[in-house]
C-alpha cells in the first residue's frame, strides 16, 4: 500500500481550492439622500451588516442632496446605469417623465427606463405650524412658509409643486428652502408660520415611521399642529396636471400629537435602477432586505417601514414598473400574491 506522505496531502489540498474558486463579490452603489436623513441612515446601517447577509453582494452608500439629484444624475450619467441603485418616488417619476418646470425643463433623457426595484414605504408629508388660525394651505397667504431643500422630492419639491398648483406660491410673504431640520428650527424661532414634516407607512399600516425633525418639533414642548389638507385640493392637482400624488389619511393618534384625524399628501418612497442594472444584483438585495428584515429592523428604526410586502407593494399590479429582477426575487420569495396596490 502506498505511503501518504505530507506532501502528497498538501498538494492535494492545493489542487482543491484551485479547483473550487472563491465566490465573487460585487459592490453595488446606492444614491440615497443628506448625511442624517432616513433613507441615508438605513442604507448605511444594511452596509455595516453586509457581510451577515449576503456572501456575494455588497452595498456602497452615497450621500447627495436629495432625490430629485439622484433622478437628474441618473438621467445624465449613464455610465452610473450598470452598477448604481438610487432613491426616488412615484411623484418625481412622472416629473421627470413628463418634464415638469421649474424642475426640468424637458422630459429627462433615460427616464423611461428606470425601474422600481423596492418600495420603501408609502410616504406622508405634512405641513406644521405653531398658528392656531392656519387650518389648510388656504390660509398660508401673506405667511412665511419654509421648507426642504428643491433637491428634496419628499420635503422641498412636493410642496412647491402644489403651492404652484395652487396659485398660492406668489401669494405667500415667502417661501424658503431651508432644508430638512432648519426648516423646523426656524418654525420654532418664529422665522416662518409653517415648516413641513416627512415620515412613511408600511404597506398594512402597521409600521409609521417619523423623521428626526418630527421628534424635534415634538420635544419642543411647544403649541403645533397639523395642517390639514382637504382631500379635493390634492384630487384637483392630480387631475389637472396628471400628477399621482396619494392621498394620506390617518386616524388619530398615529402621529405625535395628532389627537384628530388627519388628511394630507404623500406617494410612494421607490429604491429604482435602470432597466439595464443586472437582474441577479437586484434580485439579491431583495432576498436579503426580505429575509434579514427582522434584524435590519433592530439596526434602524427607519426601515421598520420595509416589510417585505412593503417592497413589493404594487407589483403584482404593475409588473412593468418594477425591474426583472426584483420581479424574479418577489417570486421566489412568495411576495407576488401579497403585493396590493
Amino acid at each position: 500500500m502506498k505511503q501518504v506522505t505530507l506532501r502528497t496531502l498538501l498538494s492535494a489540498a492545493a489542487l482543491l481550492l484551485v479547483a473550487a474558486p472563491a465566490t465573487a463579490q460585487q459592490t453595488v452603489r446606492i444614491m440615497t439622500s443628506p448625511s442624517g436623513s432616513g433613507p441615508y441612515n438605513a442604507f448605511a446601517a444594511i452596509q455595516t451588516h453586509m457581510e451577515q447577509f449576503s456572501k456575494t453582494l455588497r452595498l456602497k452608500v452615497e450621500e447627495t442632496s436629495g432625490f430629485n439629484f439622484n433622478v437628474k444624475a441618473m438621467a445624465t450619467q449613464p455610465n452610473r446605469h450598470k452598477d448604481t441603485l438610487f432613491g426616488s418616488g412615484s411623484v418625481l417619476d412622472w416629473a421627470a417623465k413628463t418634464g415638469l418646470a421649474p424642475f426640468y425643463l424637458k422630459p429627462l433623457p433615460h427616464a423611461e427606463d428606470f425601474r422600481i426595484v423596492a418600495v420603501l414605504g408609502l410616504s406622508y408629508n405634512v405641513w406644521v405650524t405653531l398658528n392656531p388660525e392656519i387650518r389648510t394651505p388656504s390660509d398660508f397667504v401673506g405667511r412665511r412658509v419654509g421648507i426642504g431643500l428643491l433637491t428634496q422630492n419628499e420635503w422641498g419639491m412636493h410642496q412647491r409643486m402644489l403651492l404652484d398648483g395652487w396659485k398660492l406660491t406668489p401669494k405667500l410673504t415667502s417661501l424658503d428652502t431651508l432644508g430638512t431640520s432648519p426648516n423646523i428650527e426656524a418654525l420654532l424661532d418664529g422665522r416662518t408660520d409653517v415648516g413641513t414634516l416627512f415620515g412613511v407607512t408600511s404597506a398594512d399600516g402597521k409600521h409609521t415611521v417619523v423623521s428626526g425633525p418630527h421628534r424635534q418639533i415634538e420635544a419642543s414642548n411647544r403649541d403645533w399642529r397639523y395642517v390639514q389638507v382637504p382631500a379635493e385640493m390634492t384630487e384637483e392637482y392630480n387631475k389637472k396636471t396628471g400628477a399621482p400624488f396619494r392621498i394620506v389619511k390617518y386616524e388619530p393618534n398615529v402621529l405625535p400629537n395628532q389627537p384628530d384625524p388627519l388628511v394630507t399628501f404623500g406617494d410612494l418612497l421607490l429604491l429604482e435602477a435602470h432597466v439595464s442594472f443586472p437582474e441577479e444584483l437586484a434580485a439579491e438585495l431583495i432576498r436579503v432586505m426580505v429575509k434579514n428584515y427582522d434584524k435590519i429592523a433592530q439596526y434602524n428604526a427607519f426601515t421598520k417601514a420595509w416589510t417585505p410586502a412593503t417592497l413589493a407593494y404594487g407589483a403584482s399590479e404593475n409588473p412593468d414598473a418594477f425591474h426583472p429582477g426584483s420581479l424574479r426575487a418577489f417570486r421566489e420569495l412568495g411576495l407576488m400574491e401579497t403585493a396590493v396596490r
